[in-house]
C-alpha cells in the first residue's frame, strides 16, 4: 500500500509542508469506491452545520481548525482549496458536494483532468473546515463516498462526511524543503533544515526583518535565534543551522511576517540530538499510576476524603516522585525508554461510587477530569510536570499523556458551558445498555457524561485540548483512552492535527490506542472480530499502535499465568498476530496493566477457578489477595518477563510488575510502588532478572527493530529470533521445564547468522558459537531464559 498523503491541498498557501516519514500502512477504513463503511448520507447529506469554531479553556481557537464552515472572524475571506480523487473504473460525472453549499449537487464542482483516474476540482472556501463527500455516477447509479485520502471527517446534521481544514490563506507559511539532525559526538549536536517560504494570497511579499524564530532546548528554555543560526534570502525562503547541541529534545517555532503586517501561524520544528536516532519501536513504556506511584512532596498529599475507601482514596504519589525516579535511574535501570502517565488533568474532589455501587472511590488516578488545561495540584501541578518533562528529556525518556477523549466528569467547565456536547442517559453494562451496542454513547458512570463527538464543536474542543497539553508540556505523544467507544471523527481528527503540528521535521509523535478486545473463548476465526476492530483505527490515517488485547488475553494469562496453555500456544498467537496487525504497525504486549488483576496474583490463585474466566481473580472488596507465598509464582513472572521484552513492538512495563507486586482487581492492582529496601527476596531476584532484561533490550538493536522469527517450541520451550541484519540478530530462548534444555536451532538462513558468529548471553550464561553447519546450540536453565547476540 503506498504512503499517500491528503488529497486535499491549499492551493494558494499551506500550513505547513508533511515530510515524506514512513507512516504505519493497512489496516485503516479507507473507503474504496462504493464500498462498506462511510457511505452514509447517499443522496442529499443535508445542510452545513452551523459556522463557528470551538474555544478551549482560556478562549482560545480550537487547533483543529475549527468547527464551522468559516468563522465570522475572517470576513469575507475566501481561499483555493483543491480536491483530489482517484476515480474506480466506470465512474462518471465525479463531483465535489460540501457544506458551503448544503450539498446541492446542482452547485457541486465537477473533478477534471489529471491523468490515470486523477481529477482534480478547485473550490473558493473560507478558512474552516468543511465537511464534504465525493459523488460520482456509475452504472446508473449515484455514489456518496468518503474521500479516502482524506484522514478529517466531520458530522454534519448527525451524517458523518469528510473534512477539508482550510487555513487563512492571508498568512504566510512555509514548506519545509529538508531538515536533518547529527550528533558526531557528545555535546557537537547540530541541527540544519531549509524551509520555502509561501506567501499569503495578498501578495504582499516576505519582511523578513519580523520573522521569529525562538530554540526550545531540553529543559525548557527558549531564546532566539541568532543571526548565524538563522537567515532569510530575498525570496523569503529560510535557512537554520544549529551546532554545539547537547543530546536532548528540541524545538525550533518559525513564524513568517508579510510586509503587510500579517504574522503567520508558528511552524514547529522538533528534533532531538540522541547518539542513536530513536523509534518507538525502541520504546519499553512504562505505565505510572502517578498518585500511586512515589511520594516526591508530602506537603501535597490530601487529607482522607470523607466516605471514599482507603484503598480507592489519594495515597499520596506525585510527579515529584516520578521526576526522582529518573532522576537517580531508577528508569534507566530497566531500560525504559517512555513512559505512559495516567491523567494529570485535574479530578473532583469528592468520592463517587465504585462500580459495585457500594463502595466510594475518589478520582486520584485521573480518568474524571473536572478542567481541560489545569494539571491537578495534588499532583504538583503544572511546574512538576514540566519538571518531569525536562527530566526525562534529559535521560532520553518520551513522555506520553494518557488522554480521555469518551467522557469527563459531570463537574467538568465544559460540562456546564457546552451541555450539548455531551450524552447522558444509559450506564455501561446496565439492562438494556449493553458495553457492545451501545458502545459509543453508553457512560462509563452516571457522573460521567460522555463525549458526542459527532458535534463539530465538542470533537474540535478536545483536539484542540490535545494540542495544547503537547504544545505547552512538550510531551511526545498519546494514549487515547477507550478507543472503541468513541466515533472514528475522534482519533482521525486527533491524529491529523497532532501530525500536522509537531511532525514537519519528521519526530514521529505517538499516538497509542485502547481498544479493549480479545476475551473471546474460541480460536481463529472467531478472533477476526477482535483483530479488526483493534486494527480499524490504527494506520496513515490513525493511530500508530494500540495495546494487543489478544495477545494478552490470548498468552499472558493463559500460557504464563495459568499455565493451561503451552508454549506451542504462544508460539502460534505472536506469529498470528504479527500478520494480523496491519503493516508498519507499532503494538504494545503487555502482562499486566492498570484494568487488570497483577499478574503475580493472576498466577498464585490460578487453580481458583476451571480454565477459563479466571481473567481477574476478584478479591477487590473483600477476601483480598495477599502476597504469594510460592517462589514459584515469582518465576512465572520472570518467565512471562523474558518472553515479553523479546516481543516486537512497544512492550508495556506496569510499575511494579518489575518486582512482581501482587494485588486481584482494581484498586488492590494500584497499590503503592515499593523501593528496594522494601522488597522481599523474591522480589528483589526478579527485579534484577527484568533489569538484565531491559538493559538486553536496551542494548540490543535485534530486540527492538528485529523482524519475529518463530525457530522451535514444545509445550514447554519456546525458541524464537529478532532478524535484523546479516550478523545482527538475537535469539531469545526460554523454558518453563523444571530440568535444564538442550536445545539446537538452524539460526543460518533463519537469522543470518554466519557459521563461526559467536553469540554471548545477555543474561550472564555461557556464550556460544554459531557451527559450521549454521546451528546453534544452548542450554537453557531450569524454568529460566538466555538471550543470544552477537
Amino acid at each position: 500500500m503506498s504512503r499517500r498523503r491528503s488529497a486535499v491541498m491549499i492551493a494558494a498557501v499551506s500550513a505547513v509542508m508533511l515530510p515524506a516519514v514512513p507512516l504505519a500502512c493497512g489496516g485503516d477504513r479507507e473507503l474504496d469506491a462504493g464500498q462498506g463503511k462511510g457511505t452514509s448520507g447517499a443522496g442529499t447529506a443535508g445542510a452545513g452545520a452551523a459556522g463557528g469554531e470551538a474555544a478551549g479553556a482560556g478562549g482560545e481557537a480550537a487547533g483543529a481548525g475549527g468547527a464551522g464552515g468559516g468563522a465570522a472572524q475572517y470576513g469575507n475571506v475566501l481561499c483555493p482549496t483543491s480536491f483530489t480523487f482517484n476515480a474506480p473504473p466506470g465512474a462518471t460525472d465525479v463531483r465535489v458536494a460540501g457544506e458551503w453549499s448544503g450539498f446541492d449537487l446542482g452547485a457541486a464542482p465537477q473533478l477534471q483532468g489529471g491523468t490515470q483516474g486523477r481529477l482534480v476540482a478547485t473550490v473558493d472556501l473560507p478558512p474552516g473546515l468543511h465537511g464534504y463527500k465525493i459523488v460520482y455516477r456509475s452504472g446508473g447509479e449515484v455514489s456518496w463516498v468518503l474521500d479516502p485520502a482524506e484522514g478529517r471527517r466531520k458530522y454534519v446534521d448527525g451524517v458523518e462526511n469528510s473534512a477539508v481544514k482550510v487555513p487563512d490563506c492571508r498568512l504566510p507559511s512555509f514548506a519545509v524543503a529538508s531538515s536533518q539532525a547529527t550528533r558526531p559526538a557528545a555535546g557537537q549536536g547540530a541541527f540544519e533544515a531549509r524551509l520555502v517560504y509561501r506567501d499569503g494570497i495578498e501578495g504582499a511579499g516576505p519582511e523578513a526583518a519580523a520573522f521569529e524564530a525562538v530554540l526550545q532546548d531540553q529543559d525548557g528554555e527558549a531564546r532566539p535565534l541568532t543571526d548565524q543560526e538563522l537567515s532569510v534570502d530575498a525570496r523569503g525562503d529560510v535557512r537554520i543551522r544549529l551546532g554545539g547541541l547537547d543530546d536532548g529534545k528540541y524545538r525550533v517555532t518559525l513564524r513568517g511576517a508579510t510586509r503587510s503586517g500579517r504574522a503567520g501561524e508558528p511552524l514547529r520544528l522538533v528534533f532531538w540530538v540522541e547518539a542513536e536516532p530513536f523509534s518507538w519501536e525502541d520504546a519499553l513504556i512504562y505505565m505510572v499510576v502517578t498518585d500511586r506511584y512515589r511520594d516526591g512532596d508530602p506537603s501535597l498529599n490530601p487529607p482522607a476524603t470523607p466516605g471514599a475507601d482507603p484503598r480507592g482514596d489519594w495515597a499520596g504519589g506525585d510527579l515529584e516522585g516520578l521526576r526522582q525516579a529518573i532522576e537517580d535511574g531508577t528508569l534507566d535501570a530497566l531500560g525504559v525508554r517512555a513512559i505512559w502517565l495516567t491523567p494529570f488533568q485535574e479530578n473532583p474532589a469528592g468520592a463517587y461510587p465504585a462500580s459495585d455501587g457500594v463502595h466510594q472511590v475518589t478520582g486520584y488516578h485521573g480518568y474524571w477530569p473536572i478542567k481541560a488545561r489545569e494539571v491537578d495540584p495534588r499532583l504538583g501541578g503544572a511546574g512538576a510536570l514540566r519538571a518531569v518533562v525536562a527530566e526525562a528529556h534529559r535521560h532520553g525518556i518520551r513522555v506520553l499523556q494518557d488522554f480521555v477523549v469518551n467522557h469527563v466528569h459531570e463537574d467538568h467547565e465544559y460540562v456546564s458551558s457546552h451541555p450539548d456536547w455531551f450524552r447522558t442517559g444509559c450506564v455501561c453494562g446496565t439492562d438494556g445498555c449493553d458495553w457492545t451496542s451501545h458502545a459509543l454513547d453508553c457512560m462509563f458512570a452516571s457522573y460521567l457524561p460522555d463525549v458526542d463527538h459527532t458535534v463539530p464543536e465538542a470533537n474540535a474542543a478536545f483536539v484542540a485540548d490535545a494540542i495544547h497539553w503537547l504544545d505547552a508540556f512538550d510531551l511526545d505523544g498519546l494514549r487515547v483512552d477507550a478507543v472503541k467507544h468513541v466515533e472514528e471523527i475522534a482519533t482521525r481528527n486527533l491524529a491529523a492535527e497532532v501530525r500536522e503540528a509537531f511532525e514537519p521535521a519528521g519526530t514521529r509523535y505517538f499516538l497509542m490506542g485502547e481498544t479493549a478486545m480479545g476475551w473471546s473463548d474460541c480460536a481463529d476465526p472467531c478472533n477476526d472480530e477482535n483483530y479488526e476492530t483493534i486494527a480499524r483505527y490504527i494506520g496513515p490515517q490513525g493511530l500508530d499502535g494500540q495495546l494487543d488485547f489478544v495477545l494478552y488475553h490470548g498468552v499472558s494469562t493463559r500460557t504464563f499465568g495459568w499455565g493451561e496453555e503451552g508454549m506451542l500456544h504462544a508460539a502460534y498467537w505472536v506469529e498470528h498476530g504479527q500478520r494480523r496487525w496491519p503493516e508498519g504497525a507499532i503494538m504494545t504486549p503487555y502482562i499486566g496493566s492498570h484494568d487488570t488483576a497483577r499478574f503475580a496474583t493472576i498466577a498464585d490463585y490460578r487453580d481458583e477457578a476451571g480454565p477459563r474466566g479466571r481473567e481477574v481473580p476478584g478479591r477487590q472488596w473483600s477476601d483480598i489477595a495477599g502476597a504469594p507465598e510460592s517462589p514459584e509464582v515469582y518465576a512465572r513472572a520472570r518467565l512471562a518477563m523474558a518472553w515479553l521484552l523479546g516481543l516486537p513492538g512497544a512492550p508495556l512495563l506496569y510499575y511494579g510488575d518489575e518486582y512482581g507486586a501482587w494485588g486481584g482487581a482494581d484498586p488492590n492492582n494500584r497499590s503503592l510502588w515499593r523501593p528496594e529496601e522494601d522488597l522481599t527476596a523474591d522480589e528483589l531476584e526478579t527485579l534484577d532478572f527484568v533489569r538484565a532484561l531491559g538493559a538486553a533490550r536496551r542494548d540490543i538493536p535485534a530486540l527492538r527493530r528485529g523482524a519475529y522469527v518463530n525457530l522451535t517450541a514444545t509445550e514447554d520451550t519456546l525458541v524464537f529470533g529478532r532478524r535484523h541484519g546479516r550478523g545482527e540478530s538475537a535469539v531469545v530462548a526460554l523454558t518453563r521445564a523444571g530440568t535444564a534444555q538442550h536445545i539446537s536451532v538452524e539460526v543460518a538462513q533463519a537469522l543470518g547468522l554466519p557459521p563461526g558468529t559467536e553469540l554471548r548471553d545477555a543474561l550472564g550464561g555461557a556464550s556460544e558459537v554459531v557451527s559450521a553447519t549454521g546451528v546453534l546450540s544452548m542450554s537453557v536453565p531450569p524454568g529460566g531464559a538466555v538471550i543470544f547476540a552477537p
